[in-house]
């Protein structure tokens, strides 16, 4: 549907006339004009000035293709979140993810003393959030690694799993809970953390640990030579799961090491992550348990289905391609000005899985490996848009350059948009829209809100 809302003579200055033409387009298209539709624009009020030179439109029936297709696998090194946990989708599938880090030394050079006993190694995990079900209980395992992991130097990504030695050192579960209270001693508690115990299964790891060579215990750089770090992962839960995130760089996430020895009862010694050490995060989907229109979509590149629902998805799920196939075509009109391009995408679920991803980002698809930022990204958020709103259940973005340089120049490549969750290399959300071609006429549709003027 085009609806012309002005036709405007003005021999003065174009710039005004420009202005004026907003205005008025604005005015009436908020003040909720109606017009009948019609296969080609049709100017409205085209006798009132006589000798009209330019008219505005609007239009929300644009064409819009989306589809739907899981990311590849992406970078995870030292994100600002340790993840772990695991989730049972009904959409999408499961989800299963954990971490491995290098721990250093608080402090260099220390020692042990004569003769130094464990007598147990904890890890604190100090908490960030929690998303999904806070009731499920969560199985962590806790490796060594077996292979050295570097720093600036190396890419990790969600897909690696490290090399790590067999034992199992925690076998731990717990209910994911930020408010969780753990008592150290009679006046000692410390809020929002999990404990777990190192040493309780095999006190292997402790007793490496204990017997560090001096030469190690004086050198970060050697110490994690010697001791490569951890790798922590979780089962798969029956039920709905939920996914925790830790934060590294908290004082409350260490790893203790409590001993004596033949002069001193009660010892202590702590690992920490540190500047320079390194980390990533490991993410598993696995689609095939997922909806069957979701696997036909994004396992089977059923392309058509994209029309009528597509998704995106955190930790290196599920992104979508938008493009326009028509909007080139308004060239055809003659000099076009586009004074405001709004893309509307509407939630699919009333009421959103465990919450709706807070911002989404928009990019231009430069190649099939590279992305630019939309000149409207630059304009600032309030004008670009990607918040979610809760009232309406959607997500919107103001791409009016964009468009305007596809009308402005049709013998450019255009390869669409890229719509992905904002940080989500470390943010697991996912959201389902309604395509522009819902399976119900009453529902609200992906849609692009097209105000334009033409110029005679």
């Amino acid at each position: 549907m085009i609806k012309s809302l002005k036709t405007i003579n003005y021999s003065g200055n174009l710039r005004v006339v420009f202005h004026y033409l907003l205005l008025i387009g604005v005015v009436l298209f908020f003040s909720g004009i109606t017009a009948s539709c019609t296969k080609k624009p049709t100017p409205t009020g085209g006798g009132i000035i006589p000798d009209s030179t330019m008219t505005a439109f609007y239009t929300d029936t644009m064409a819009i293709r989306t589809f739907s297709s899981p990311f590849d696998s992406v970078s995870t090194n030292e994100k600002s979140y340790y993840i772990v946990g695991s989730m049972t989708d009904p959409v999408f599938g499961t989800t299963e993810t954990g971490f491995y880090t290098q721990l250093g030394q608080a402090v260099t050079h220390g020692r042990f003393g004569p003769n130094p006993k464990v007598d147990s190694l904890v890890l604190m995990l100090a908490y960030s959030s929690v998303y999904g079900d806070t009731n499920s209980v969560l199985r962590l395992h806790v490796y060594e690694l077996n292979e050295d992991l570097e720093g600036d130097s190396t890419i990790y990504y969600s897909n690696k799993v490290p090399a790590h030695y067999p034992t199992d050192y925690a076998d731990y579960t717990f209910r994911p809970n930020v408010k969780n209270q753990i008592i150290l001693g009679a006046a000692d508690t410390v809020k929002g953390v999990i404990r777990v115990n190192l040493s309780k299964i095999d006190p292997g790891l402790a007793n490496k640990l204990i017997q560090t060579d001096t030469t190690d215990l004086d050198s970060n750089y050697l110490f994690v030579k010697y001791f490569k770090g951890l790798y922590i992962t979780s089962d798969l839960v029956s039920g709905k799961g939920a996914i925790v995130s830790f934060t590294p760089s908290s004082v409350n996430t260490q790893m203790g090491l409590y001993y004596h020895n033949d002069t001193v009862d009660s010892l202590s010694f702590f690992y920490v992550y540190g500047t320079g050490m390194a980390y990533a995060n490991h993410y598993a989907h696995d689609y095939t348990k997922g909806s069957t229109e979701l696997q036909q979509q994004v396992l089977q590149n059923d392309t058509v289905l994209g029309q009528q629902q597509y998704y995106i998805q955190g930790l290196s799920g599920i992104k979508t391609v938008i493009k326009f196939p028509n909007v080139k075509k308004l060239a055809r009109l003659g000099k076009i000005g586009i004074n405001e391009a709004k893309l509307i995408l509407p939630g699919k679920e009333v009421l959103p899985y465990f919450g709706a991803p807070t911002t989404l980002t928009l990019l231009k698809i430069a190649s099939d490996t590279s992305y630019s930022t939309l000149v409207d990204e630059t304009e600032g958020s309030n004008y670009f848009g990607g918040t979610y709103d809760s009232i309406s259940n959607s997500y919107q973005f103001r791409i009016t350059h964009y468009i305007q340089s596809l009308v402005s120049d049709t013998t450019q490549d255009d390869r669409g948009l890229l719509l992905y969750i904002s940080g989500g290399t470390i943010l697991p959300q996912r959201f389902i829209f309604n395509g522009p071609e819902p399976v119900n006429d009453t529902l609200s549709r992906t849609k692009l809100e097209l105000l334009y003027t033409k110029f005679n």
